[in-house]
């Protein structure tokens, strides 16, 4: 999917209706989703394959003209009738406003192929970690989540899911999955404070039900990892102004598929996630985090 970020300035209300005029001066675009994720693994320095559905439309090459500035591999799975995901934003360039979203999507109809692309991608690679990102929109599966989990049972293979509550189901017996709190609250069918006494009355089940480890981000400031061997951890990180947590969640996720393949613990890659994710929320719109910013290597600015 492909974030198109359009900026501009509002210097008087629109003569024909009541509502801003945008002058428009700069478009940029960016990956977005679970090319988002892909991009931010590759900031790490590590090699990325991005698999995806397109069809032949300009943006299909759009996307893969970002891809290959963010150094990610694109893996495109072509299907008809089905246009390349985008959306465009509209931003007042001296507050960072966002004015206006518009999404350009349509549901997938047909999914015939998808599960026969895949299982070449998998055999022909030596994969260590698969990371899913599920949107719910469509393209994964049960048949294709059942695929992933058989192989990568057969062929060590850790399996990272950021699921929606309607999918999750499909991902028990996964190595990790990793649900906001609202999503978390969604997935056990109940409205619960934010707080460690109301989690702690619901996740043992869930992980016994699930049979996975589980990390819950609880918004900007911390997160809650639950072990298969029934460990709970409390994990804060550092505070900062907020900027947009929007995706936060994608750098989350993929500092966590970085670090466990360079052979941290669980909860040091939950750690180091958190960190990550705490640096993302004060950029403004899709951002995505580099080696120097993780390890302290550079000097932030916060403002």
């Amino acid at each position: 999917m492909i974030d198109k970020y359009s900026y501009g300035e509002v210097r008087r209300l629109n003569p024909e209706w009541p509502n801003p005029l945008l002058n428009i001066i700069k478009e940029e675009y960016k990956l977005g989703w679970a090319a988002n994720v892909a991009a931010n693994i590759s900031s790490l320095n590590w090699t990325c394959d991005l698999v995806w559905l397109v069809w032949n439309d300009k943006n299909a090459d759009v996307l893969s003209n970002v891809c290959r500035e963010n150094n990610v591999n694109l893996f495109s799975i072509k299907k008809e009738n089905f246009p390349t995901i985008i959306k465009q934003r509209f931003i007042e360039n001296t507050y960072h406003q966002q004015l206006l979203r518009v999404d350009y999507e349509e549901k997938l109809q047909n999914k015939e192929g998808i599960l026969d692309n895949l299982e070449k991608l998998l055999k022909e690679n030596n994969y260590k970690i698969i990371v899913i990102s599920d949107y719910n929109k469509w393209i994964i599966f049960e048949d294709l989540v059942k695929y992933i989990k058989e192989f990568s049972s057969k062929n060590d293979i850790r399996v990272l899911v950021d699921a929606k509550p309607y999918n999750y189901n499909f991902f028990n017996w996964v190595f990790l999955l990793k649900p906001n709190f609202k999503e978390f609250c969604e997935m056990i069918w109940k409205e619960i404070e934010n707080n460690d006494k109301e989690i702690e009355k619901y996740w043992l089940d869930f992980v016994k039900k699930m049979n996975t480890n589980l990390v819950i981000t609880r918004w900007s400031k911390w997160a809650s990892l639950i072990t298969k061997a029934w460990e709970y951890f409390r994990l804060e990180t550092e505070a900062r102004r907020v900027f947009d947590v929007s995706w936060a969640w994608d750098t989350f996720i993929a500092t966590v598929a970085y670090v466990l393949n360079n052979w941290y613990s669980l909860k040091n890659a939950i750690i180091l996630a958190n960190k990550a994710s705490s640096i993302i929320v004060w950029k403004v719109g899709t951002a995505i985090i580099d080696k120097e910013e993780l390890f302290n290597k550079k000097k932030l600015k916060c403002e």
